[in-house]
């Protein structure tokens, strides 16, 4: 600057001096304005760069830290789905679920959803055998629910759940023995029932055959007693005749005295004279007495189910005993079988 002013001292008058002066003046101070205000502009460029650097290094970040919380959830979403498929239930299904609905990314979201679906499925089956095979227990001689039972196990087929299907069909197993088992206990039992029900009548029918035969005997021996007498006794063996007639046996042919009774018990007896009963039984003959019985039927819980009346024991018991052979399944209540057997109401 000192050096361009001596040149221009030298060349120019102080009129001229002045003036370049002057402009020279303006010339730096345009300058020095032009420098700041560049400088202004460069460093508001500086600032805004830097602001958006700062921007796109948040927003990589963001996307950084949301990737990482995607991937760690979905990491959280397979071991709760491999969980819920080796062990499959409300819980299980519900934790898979709750995580599911916190992934963003739809295709895998979508995917996770399909799967959780089919372990769902899965269970519906293992809970319906569940059910089935519960009813069956509570009711063991019901044909019907058996077949449902198996019907529901049977229908488990996913190879995941091959060991709780086999607990099933283990625990059918043992409920299908048991029923089977408590049948033929209870046929036993009937068949038991029917024999001894047999035995009894006919041991019944010969008592009832001897006690009339018994009666007609009787009836023979009475009208001995009280038949003609002449003379002595007439085949009466008691002794009760033989003894009042012990006097007569020695002398057949002795007449009685006519004024003199006879002391036959059976009746009054002359000697040479027909007694005046003439062989006729004055006994009445016996009322026959009639009786009526009632069969019944019980199921396990003690409740009769089914009964009728007969006038013998033992078409009462007969009828019991073919009513529950008919009907065994419909007397057992909860595995205790029914029982049959009869009264006499008369």
């Amino acid at each position: 600057m000192k050096n361009l002013l001596e040149q221009i001292n030298k060349k120019f008058t102080k009129k001229q001096i002045v003036t370049s002066s002057v402009i020279l003046g303006v010339l730096v101070v345009g300058g020095v304005t032009a420098g700041v205000v560049t400088h202004n502009n460069n460093v508001h460029a500086q600032q805004v760069a830097q602001k958006a650097k700062v921007e796109a290094d948040k927003k990589a970040k963001a996307k950084q830290l949301a990737e990482e919380k995607e991937i760690a959830q979905e990491k959280e979403v397979a071991q709760l789905l491999e969980t819920a498929s080796k062990n499959p239930s409300d819980a299980t299904i519900k934790s898979a679920k709750e995580a599911i609905t916190k992934l963003t990314d739809e295709t895998v979201k979508a995917k996770d959803t399909n799967q959780l679906k089919t372990i769902e499925g899965r269970l519906v089956l293992i809970k319906a055998a569940q059910t089935a095979l519960k009813d069956y227990q509570a009711h063991a001689t019901d044909s019907n629910k058996q077949k449902v039972a198996q019907n529901a196990i049977n229908a488990i087929k996913d190879k995941t759940d091959e060991k709780v299907k086999a607990d099933l069909q283990k625990a059918f197993d043992s409920a299908n023995k048991q029923a089977q088992e408590a049948a033929k206990a209870e046929q036993a039992k009937v068949a038991q029932a029917q024999s001894s029900a047999q035995v009894k009548a006919s041991n019944e029918t010969a008592s009832s055959g001897q006690s009339q035969a018994t009666s007609s005997e009787t009836g023979s021996v009475t009208t001995n007693q009280q038949g003609t007498s002449t003379g002595g006794s007439q085949g009466n063996n008691y002794s009760a005749n033989t003894q009042t007639n012990q006097g007569n046996q020695g002398s057949p042919s002795t007449p009685a005295t006519p004024s003199t009774p006879n002391t036959n018990t059976g009746g009054t007896s002359q000697g040479g004279s027909t007694n005046n009963n003439s062989g006729t039984n004055n006994t009445p003959a016996p009322t026959p007495v009639t009786h009526t019985y009632q069969g019944w039927v019980k199921n396990g819980a003690g409740v009769v189910v089914a009964s009728q009346v007969f006038n013998s024991h033992s078409e009462a018991s007969s009828w019991a005993v073919n009513w529950a052979n008919a009907h065994i399944n419909e007397l057992f209540v909860d595995g205790i079988p029914g029982n049959v057997g009869w009264d006499q109401l008369s």
